[in-house]
């Protein structure tokens, strides 16, 4: 093992499954401040890695083109110029964060040294393991994702944990942009709220978030921002009808970095925006449901999770036959947590 390693990060999407890996990645810079790390992502998610400083060289990989019939010729050729560009590299690691076959693959293919990831029990597709060196072994107990990426990263041998909060880079343009925005609407001291998410059944109802919006602003005295991405301006809407007051910031996912840096308090369910606000080391109340606090919460001690738990607790179902039941959450439940995590005094505005 040399003082600089040249190392593969293997991790395609989500954006709230590279925020947790960004600790990990964090770790192997601290650890080997000469090594030459350089990360494959999806084509999708590649601009969240432009906010990421270390990195040396991102590789984008066009998943979804490839995935077509007939088959898009222009993408493969990429893919074989990628395979080449990374064999050339000669990477000593290549470590697959993501455990699916294709990203097993990837690594083999990347002609690396020494080939890491999960073991059979932690992939997500199971023929994945048999193409690494070294696995990590499931923990005897239920652990955060975050934690488990920082064991993988481990496996390379030498590797010390640092900080969890991760220092982005913001581009002028989207700093000067969230400043106007702050001014326009007179805003210093706020709740942010972001009621979407990736799966429908990670979603809490946009009426709820407006009735918790209300109480919030009438009982805290807090003005609530609400964040919505591409396609969810209806559930801002949703939100409005319940309280008119709520100002909405349809901003860009890397705008939410300077956002989020003068929020208060951030409450939304299991999605990008929420682990994007774990890794600021902003406030946050999470609303759970179909998955894990303890495996997919915040990211540190603290913080405040609101869940139901059920015989199907941490099913991770993208659907539910019981209509999901577990997001079936009372706003006061809510606002109590966002209540102990502001640190007030029962339900008024005066803090402990």
């Amino acid at each position: 093992m040399t003082s600089a390693p040249k190392i593969l990060i293997i991790r395609l999407s989500s954006l709230g499954d590279i925020l947790h890996t960004l600790p990990a990645f964090a770790d192997l810079s601290a650890s080997f401040p000469e090594a030459s790390i350089d990360w494959v992502v999806a084509k999708k998610c590649k601009f969240l890695l432009s906010a990421v400083r270390g990195i040396r060289s991102v590789y984008e990989l066009d998943t979804r083109t490839l995935l077509r019939l007939p088959p898009d010729r222009k993408a493969w050729r990429q893919l074989r110029a990628l395979i080449r560009e990374l064999k050339s590299q000669r990477y000593d690691y290549a470590i697959d964060f993501q455990g699916l076959l294709k990203t097993a693959l990837l690594s083999l293919l990347s002609g690396s040294q020494t080939r890491v990831g999960f073991s059979k029990a932690l992939v997500r597709e199971v023929p994945s393991h048999w193409f690494y060196h070294r696995t990590l072994r499931k923990p005897p107990v239920q652990t955060h994702v975050l934690e488990l990426n920082r064991k993988l990263a481990a496996l390379v041998g030498g590797v010390r944990a640092v900080s969890t909060r991760c220092d982005f880079l913001v581009s002028e343009s989207d700093l000067r942009q969230v400043e106007f925005l702050l001014e326009q609407n007179r805003l210093e001291d706020f709740i942010v709220i972001n009621p979407g998410g990736g799966w429908p059944t990670k979603r809490w109802s946009p009426k709820k978030y407006g009735a918790l919006a209300k109480k919030l602003e009438s009982e805290l005295k807090l003005p609530v921002v609400v964040t919505t991405g591409p396609g969810e301006t209806a559930l801002y809407d949703a939100i409005a009808e319940n309280c008119s007051s709520v100002i909405h910031l349809p901003i860009g996912f890397l705008q939410l970095i300077p956002l989020l840096r003068k929020a208060r308090l951030f409450i939304g369910g299991d999605t990008g925006p929420f682990h994007l606000a774990c890794a600021l080391g902003v406030a946050v109340v999470g609303i759970f449901g179909p998955t894990s606090p303890v495996r997919n919460g915040p990211w540190e001690d603290g913080e405040e999770t609101v869940i139901h738990r059920l015989p199907c607790s941490d099913c991770y179902g993208r659907t539910c036959p019981a209509g999901t039941e577990c997001m079936n959450i009372p706003v006061d439940e809510v606002f109590a947590a966002a209540v102990r995590r502001l640190g007030y005094k029962g339900g008024s505005n005066e803090r402990v």
